[in-house]
């Protein structure tokens, strides 16, 4: 099977369901009255963090999500029921970005975390909400609002505390088996690990995520081989372990095996740079030359640690990260967006933006949003809706800025295609 870790998807909430007209007409209530009752609410779509998800293989072949709509409202005084939400689990790690926008969502790094990324529309009212002392038998209702409609992009970036980098053959794979409960698979030959593998590593009551980053190889930050797709992994890593094999037949040079990976992270996002970095020589269970760890140390200024996962003899370098994330995790802890954590609200002020457009002597064209969502609230099929409307969308103060315009009473103007008025 394999890995997905991208893909794009129409999201559509429900729609609310309309409110109706409905009058009382039963014995020993004479005077009767409205019972018309309201629409129940759009479902939404809702996010879910799952640690037991790993990719978005689920959702490769879904092309759209819908919840339900709300039911009509109903005679006596009924109240529609609300549609049924839409339950979307993904992994840890699950990026969700509107592609009309270019905006974030949200970012989905804890299990159980709950975001609500799509709202259904509320239900219209019927008659009966509109009864007042002014007006006892309101000839008035309302259709359910459209609910929110998002072209989502999710994108999995795997949420690991450290992650182990090197060139393909520099044994991450087996230091991640190593040191924890991975069993990611280990051969001679390059991409042997085809997706990130993570690991948990325990000291004591402390425990720590790795991950086995694959596909890096020169040109890997313009998409060669694997490391297009799973550089992105490594930018989450608060912590990165870099592995350069001591045997010639894996690098000829070990000071161009070091620089040419570090080349391809700074080409990608120089940022990762800055995170902290240990090193290790790796494979040294065969006859190790130490001038090598000494070469690459002196190259880098720093200490360089040697390593074999098959001897397990790699205490010090894990034993040094646990230390060094303990004492420095409140500076490299990566901030988390505020809106990660919370409930991500619909924007209800309507724009009132007016585009006015001339089309002939004569003949305008009027659209704005506000008016959108107005024409399909409100149904033009009683002159009571007729007034409201107007009202809502100010059909006065639209004709003052028309005559602004040169407009002339007697021309007639459109509302976004669909209601015709006159200049009077």
């Amino acid at each position: 099977m394999s890995f997905i870790d991208k893909t794009t998807i129409k999201l559509y909430a429900g729609n609310g369901g309309d409110g109706i007209i409905s009058w009382r007409r039963e014995a020993h209530h004479a005077n009767g009255g409205p019972w018309g009752g309201d629409g129940g609410n759009g479902g939404d779509i809702i996010v879910i963090g799952d640690h037991n998800e790993n990719d978005l293989q689920k959702l490769k072949y879904v092309k759209s999500i819908y919840a339900d709509n709300g039911e009509n409202g109903g005679t006596k005084l009924c109240h529609g029921a609300n549609g049924k939400d839409t339950i979307i689990r993904v992994p840890l790690g699950t990026v969700i970005t509107n592609i009309d926008t270019g905006e974030k969502i949200c970012d989905i790094i804890e299990n159980n975390q709950q975001v609500t990324i799509c709202y259904g529309g509320k239900g219209g009212h019927g008659n009966a909400y509109f009864k007042s002392s002014f007006n006892k038998a309101p000839n008035l209702f309302e259709k359910g609002e459209i609910g929110e409609r998002v072209n989502a992009f999710f994108e999995l970036k795997y949420v690991a505390d450290i992650g182990i980098i090197g060139y393909p053959n520099a044994g991450k794979s087996t230091l991640i088996n190593s040191i924890s409960n991975s069993k990611a698979k280990v051969a001679n030959y390059q991409f042997t690990t085809l997706n990130p593998i993570l690991g948990v590593v325990k000291r004591g009551d402390r425990s720590l995520t790795f991950a086995d980053i694959p596909g890096l190889i020169e040109g890997a930050s313009l998409g060669v081989g694997l490391g297009h797709d799973f550089l992105k992994h490594i930018e989450r890593c608060k912590v990165l372990i870099h592995l350069v094999s001591s045997l010639e037949d894996d690098n000829e040079n070990i000071i161009n095996a070091y620089e040419t990976i570090n080349s391809e992270l700074k080409k990608y996002d120089s940022n990762i740079l800055d995170k902290k970095i240990f090193v290790a020589i790796s494979k040294n269970e065969f006859d190790f030359d130490n001038k090598k760890q000494i070469e690459l140390s002196n190259h880098l200024q720093d200490k360089v640690y040697s390593i074999s996962s098959l001897n397990k003899n790699f205490d010090s370098l894990i034993d040094d990260i646990f230390k060094y994330y303990d004492e420095y995790k409140n500076k490299i802890d990566v901030p988390v967006d505020e809106n990660s954590y919370k409930e991500i609200k619909l924007k209800k002020e309507i724009d009132d933006t007016l585009i006015i457009d001339k089309i002939e002597d004569g003949m305008w064209s009027i659209n704005s949003r506000k008016i959108s969502y107005w024409i399909n609230r409100i149904p033009h099929t009683t002159d009571e809706n007729i007034i409201r409307f107007n009202q809502k969308v100010n059909i006065e103060e639209i004709q003052e800025k028309l005559i602004k315009e040169g407009a002339k009473k007697g021309d007639i103007f459109v509302l976004n295609d669909e209601l015709e008025y006159v200049i009077d």
